[in-house]
């Protein structure tokens, strides 16, 4: 229930009913003592503190017993992990990640889970996934961070653009520009403040949720953007090109960290997860 976010949710991947699995945690509360979940208006059953650390602990008995079932050898992490990642960079490192996972660790399965980055500290503070990539906006105060990288966010200009060869641009060259925001929650007061760090706010022509979008619009110059992501192409969805040049005089940077809820320590297929991330991320720095 805690991965699924609701009873039917919980039923439907467990093949059950929706009473059967009510009726179970109301038992599974009544030996522990203590409800493990809280209903509240708009986010469904939500984890209590209690609840947090007992599925902690439940998803450690789950993994030992995964990896006592796998096959001689022994020591080798098995079992499940539900891993979350920032829609942005998703496509950036996650296939990476998880063809690495399944080289390594050939008995965890991964249940990837996109979200935006208000979306994410929801699933991180409700329990619903275990490990997460994520950028470092607004984490809530029961989630730990290990940082992964940071990053310096860059100016995304049409090929064709006055300032697209040069080494550098500053914040303030951009202000007069048609500004497209990649409007996400979070990631738009992030991108803003790049602008609103220097005092200027910047002329918003498109607002648009989609990255891929904001790469369309800008090479056929509808506009420019300040992004953080870096796409391997310097081309958009219908080939024409766009340039990336840093900002000489930003002081905003963004943290890429790996995020768990407080309470529960990772279980050995979370470890290896968090092992592989790690690595995807070193590999991708030294690229």
């Amino acid at each position: 229930m805690a991965e699924a976010g609701s009873t039917a949710g919980a039923a439907r991947v467990l093949n059950l009913s929706q009473p059967s699995v009510s009726i179970a945690v109301k038992a599974l509360e009544e030996i522990l003592g203590q409800p493990l979940f809280q209903r509240q208006p708009a986010k469904g059953l939500v984890l209590t503190p209690f609840g947090q650390r007992k599925l902690g602990e439940a998803r450690g008995l789950v993994a030992r017993l995964a990896a006592f079932e796998a096959a001689p050898g022994g020591g080798e992490p098995a079992g499940h992990v539900a891993f979350g990642y920032f829609t942005t960079l998703g496509p950036q490192y996650v296939p990476g990640i998880l063809k690495r996972m399944a080289r390594d660790y050939p008995r965890v399965t991964v249940q990837p889970v996109e979200a935006d980055l208000n979306e994410m500290n929801q699933h991180l503070a409700a329990g619903r996934i275990e490990l997460a990539l994520s950028y470092d906006v607004e984490m809530g105060a029961r989630i730990a961070t290990e940082t992964v990288a940071e990053l310096k966010p860059y100016a995304l200009l049409p090929a064709g653009h006055r300032l697209a060869k040069a080494k550098s641009v500053s914040v303030a060259a951009l202000a007069s520009e048609p500004f497209i925001l990649v409007d996400l929650p979070l990631s738009r007061d992030f991108l803003l403040s790049v602008f609103r760090a220097e005092g200027i706010e910047p002329r918003i022509a498109h607002r648009t949720r989609s990255l891929e979008m904001v790469l369309g619009l800008v090479a056929n110059g509808h506009g420019i953007s300040v992004l953080v992501t870096r796409p391997a192409s310097d081309l958009a969805y219908d080939g024409k090109k766009i340039a990336r040049v840093a900002l000489k005089d930003t002081r905003v940077r963004q943290r890429v960290v790996l995020a768990r809820p407080e309470v529960a320590p990772l279980t050995a297929p979370a470890q290896a997860l968090a092992a592989c991330i790690r690595a995807e991320l070193a590999a991708a720095r030294s690229s």
